[in-house]
């Protein structure tokens, strides 16, 4: 059962660990929030889809994770981790961009909205949204519209930093 979640929710594991850690620590992240669902599998009983366990576990496991990590960024992994990441992508360099502004300002929101922001961006509903985070749906479309705001003045700040170099 694990190989076939990891085969078709992999790319949700990815995106997680990019909300929440700086490129050099994704790889580091991605392997907890692995070994997290690994772990967590016996207690998955059926009352919801997988989709939905696997974003509980893994977002309570970054949670966890950056409290635990905050800063320990390897530099000289940064640079290899960029480039990798970039390799990949072979987009567009304004699309490469634009991602990374992306994440690197929903890095700095409040750990919370950051969580509710990213499971919003996989269109994860909000009921099932505020049962992983004892909220009312109410309430995470609050934090949701708070958190966009915020993220616009972040990438704005971001944007103007970048024109002045």
């Amino acid at each position: 059962m694990f190989r076939q979640w990891m085969r078709e929710h992999l790319t949700l594991l990815h995106r997680i660990a990019r909300g929440f850690a700086s490129p050099a620590d994704q790889p580091d992240l991605l392997q907890e929030l692995m070994l997290a669902v690994w772990r967590a599998l016996p207690a998955f009983r059926g009352d919801s889809q997988p989709v939905t366990f696997i974003y509980r576990v893994a977002h309570n496991r970054a949670l966890t994770w950056q409290g635990s990590q905050g800063g320990k960024a390897r530099r000289d992994a940064e640079a290899a981790a960029e480039a990798m990441r970039r390799h990949a992508l072979s987009a567009d360099p304004d699309e490469v961009r634009m991602l990374d502004r992306l994440y690197a300002a929903i890095r700095q929101l409040p750990t919370l909205d950051r969580s509710i922001l990213l499971l919003s961006l996989d269109g994860v509903p909000y009921r099932d949204i505020g049962q992983m985070h004892d909220l009312s749906e109410s309430n995470v479309g609050v934090r949701l519209t708070r958190a966009k705001a915020r993220l616009t003045g972040i990438i704005s700040q971001i944007e103007a930093q970048e024109e002045e170099k």
